[in-house]
């Protein structure tokens, strides 16, 4: 009786053609068009953009220099304070009034309690935006009074107009930073584009105050409020070329 021979099966994996392992296409199917699907915007769409550029800033800017801003600087920006806070109410009604909402968030959303959390949430805020002033290096021994003024003053001018924005919804706003695009995003929406150049404005009125020009409009923070209002309405006025080159369609009222 013969033995059959025995021995090891040896397997070897340098002759498997990979494409005859059984992989789902779907799969891979899925991941492309998830890849190749555009992130969706996160910033709420408008209506009429151009009824959302803050012209009453000028109008603020203009009624505290005519209160003596450089005579008085602390007594004018709380008078202008006082001008701009009903202001920023009606801008506020116009900013939702132009939204483009679902009949289900229009429905259960609470405009004239929205329109005046915005406000004062706002003013909570300063809080915190006196401190980043202080921090970016503004003075603190004799200007405390002033630098905190000014920051009540640009959280009106950035806070407010984007908790309005995004219907106090801090959570949704926070993804506009993961959003792809983010500055073409945010130069396409007026109240953002406003917001942005409100900072910007701010931070470039710093540099006429070093100046050894001596001039009384040169006392801080006056540049950096002329700065900071100014730069609101050319953020706007930005927004709307932005949307003009981009060809963005609105919807007209």
């Amino acid at each position: 009786m013969a033995k059959g021979k025995s021995g090891r099966k040896q397997v070897s994996f340098d002759d498997v053609d990979v494409s005859d392992l059984d992989v789902k296409p779907e799969v891979n199917e899925t991941v492309e068009k998830q890849q190749a699907k555009p992130t969706k915007s996160v910033v709420p769409q408008l209506k009429n953009s151009s009824v959302l550029i803050p012209f009453h800033n000028l109008f603020v800017l203009w009624q505290m220099f005519q209160m003596g801003l450089t005579e008085d600087i602390e007594g004018t920006m709380t008078s202008g304070l006082v001008i701009l806070l009903p202001l920023q109410l009606i801008y506020n009604y116009l900013i939702i009034n132009q939204m483009i909402l679902s009949k289900k968030a229009s429905k259960n959303l609470n405009v004239p309690l929205l329109i005046i959390s915005s406000v004062l949430v706002s003013l909570v805020l300063s809080i915190p935006v006196f401190v980043i002033v202080i921090f970016m290096g503004a003075p603190i021994y004799k200007f405390t009074i002033k630098s905190f003024l000014l920051a009540l003053h640009l959280s009106q001018l950035i806070i407010n107009p984007i908790a309005m924005l995004y219907t106090l919804d801090f959570e949704n706003f926070k993804k506009l930073f993961y959003q792809d695009y983010i500055y073409r995003e945010i130069f396409s929406n007026v109240v953002l584009s406003s917001s942005l150049l409100t900072v910007g404005g701010c931070w470039l009125g710093v540099i006429p105050i070093p100046l050894d020009w001596d001039r009384p409009w040169q006392q801080w923070p006056i540049t950096l409020l002329v700065g900071g209002y100014a730069g609101g309405v050319f953020g706007g006025v930005i927004a709307l070329v932005v949307r003009k080159v981009r060809g963005c369609s609105e919807i007209s009222v």
